[in-house]
C-alpha cells in the first residue's frame, strides 16, 4: 500500500513542500535532511557492527565466560570463610 510512491505522487509531494517552504529554503532544507540521514546511517551501522562483534565473540569463545562465572561464586566463598576464621573470637 504505501511501499512504493509513483511519479505523480512524488511530483505532489514536492509542489506542496515548495508551497510550504519556499524556493529560497529548499537547499538548507534538502541539505539538512541528507545530514540527518547520514548520521542516523551511521548510527544505525554502528550498534549493527556491534551487535555483529559481540555475537561473533561469544559465537568463538563461550566456554572462558562459563568458567569465569562459575569462578567468581567460588571466589565470593572462599573469601567469607576466610574472614570468618580470622576475627577473634570474645571469651
Amino acid at each position: 500500500m504505501f511501499g512504493k510512491i509513483g511519479m505523480g505522487e512524488l511530483l505532489i509531494i514536492l509542489v506542496v513542500v515548495l508551497l510550504i517552504f519556499g524556493p529560497s529554503k529548499l537547499p538548507a532544507l534538502a541539505r539538512s535532511m541528507g545530514q540527518a540521514m547520514k548520521e542516523f546511517r551511521k548510527g544505525t551501522q554502528e550498534v549493527q557492527d556491534g551487535l555483529n562483534q559481540l555475537s561473533k565473540d561469544v559465537m568463538e569463545d563461550p566456554k572462558p565466560q562459563q568458567a569465569q562465572a562459575q569462578a567468581q561464586p567460588q571466589q565470593a566463598a572462599v573469601k567469607s570463610e576466610a574472614g570468618a576464621s580470622s576475627s577473634p573470637e570474645v571469651k
